[in-house]
């Protein structure tokens, strides 16, 4: 069995999150999506892997934001949408808690409830409700109060208004019902599409490709790890798993027995080495990787990494983080500061895209 160190480790994960060389956007935004949090985030991300990219270039038009991995807003290829929504849809209703979240489904329980029968609900709801065209967050959410019953519209203390619980509309991204052409707006799904629907699924092939991204992206990989990422349960994960058991090999990553595809074998043998600065955002798809404790192993650092709120940035340069920052507007200025081995290196237009998504006439260094 191939014994991998963390170095290897994160030199193929590096490469398969297209951070060791620029590649084309649409191929950056494939290989295992961007995630669109903080709102207008996903531009930096794309910036890292795929270099500076218009407003009105082709490539916006092949793609889709949608509620996907966790809930969270991603920026997927259209053409793969079932790859990252209903692919993460486990077939066993005892199964969907983990679309939503045990705590969710309990109040859901405590609210007389089944799990698949409230998801039916809000899906039919929000189909009605987007009939008319897209709508904003408060619309939207008043839309579903007056089709759904009070035992799904629990009072939410931070809104003052009753609403359906976050994680339950978030679900309707998997669930295939809609997706998001502006910030803070829901559409019905294929909204944005030339021909106003949504690419026809084959979901055994969904569900396979779906681990396949997930491995050339965090593998060396468990199907645990894959149930973290994509929150659905350990059960479904492992179910996806055994869907492409024969393209599977067996490693030890630091003595841990973790997955790989056959077909990237000599890919983690030999991880193509990176050069460069990119500056990552702390919710960017390669510093949420799901196995934190390879990434950043001393536990002071990891927890610098991932507070409770707030993430800092990270400095990756040449494969490697080199420092954290953290980024403050003062007035129309984006200050930016960077502690670490990190802090004097020159991270080119990168700033600017950044301070462009904060809503500032320019960035600068501090």
């Amino acid at each position: 069995m191939l014994e991998v160190s963390r170095e290897q480790a994160l030199a193929f994960r590096v490469a398969g999150h297209h951070l060791d060389a620029p590649v084309d956007p649409l191929t950056a935004v494939a290989a295992c999506g961007l995630q669109e949090f903080p709102p207008g985030h996903a531009r930096v991300a794309l910036h890292a892997r795929a270099g500076a990219v218009e407003d009105d270039a082709p490539v916006w038009d092949d793609l889709v934001t949608v509620n996907a991995m966790r809930g969270s807003p991603y920026v997927v290829p259209r053409a793969d949408l079932a790859v990252f929504t209903t692919a993460l849809v486990p077939e066993e209703d005892e199964d969907l808690s983990g679309l939503i979240g045990s705590a969710v489904a309990k109040g859901l329980a405590d609210a007389g409830h089944e799990v698949p029968e409230a998801l039916d609900l809000v899906a039919t709801a929000a189909r009605d409700g987007l009939a008319g065209g897209p709508l904003d967050r408060d619309a939207f959410h008043q839309a579903l109060r007056e089709r759904l019953p009070e035992s799904l519209l629990p009072w939410c203390r931070g809104c003052q208004s009753h609403h359906v619980r976050p994680a339950i509309w978030r679900a309707l991204g998997p669930l295939g019902v809609t997706e998001m052409p502006e910030k803070a707006v829901w559409a019905l799904a294929g909204h944005g599409a030339a021909d106003g629907a949504t690419p026809a699924a084959d979901l055994p092939a969904a569900r396979a490709e779906l681990v396949r991204r997930f491995l050339r992206t965090y593998g060396p990989g468990t199907h645990s790890q894959l149930a973290s990422w994509a929150q659905t349960s350990p059960a479904y994960a492992k179910t996806l798993f055994r869907g492409i058991e024969d393209e599977l090999r067996a490693v030890r990553l630091e003595g841990a027995k973790r997955w790989i595809l056959v077909a990237d074998e000599d890919r983690l043998a030999d991880p193509p080495a990176a050069s460069g600065v990119h500056l990552l955002h702390g919710h960017d798809p390669y510093v949420a990787q799901p196995d934190r404790e390879t990434l950043v192993p001393d536990t002071a650092q990891r927890k610098a990494l991932f507070p409770a709120v707030g993430r800092p940035g990270v400095v990756l340069r040449d494969g490697a983080i080199a420092g954290l920052w953290r980024a403050r507007k003062k007035g129309r200025v984006l200050e930016l500061e960077v502690a670490g081995d990190g802090a004097g290196a020159d991270l080119g237009d990168a700033p600017e895209l950044l301070a462009h998504v904060r809503g500032c006439e320019r960035a600068r260094r501090v």
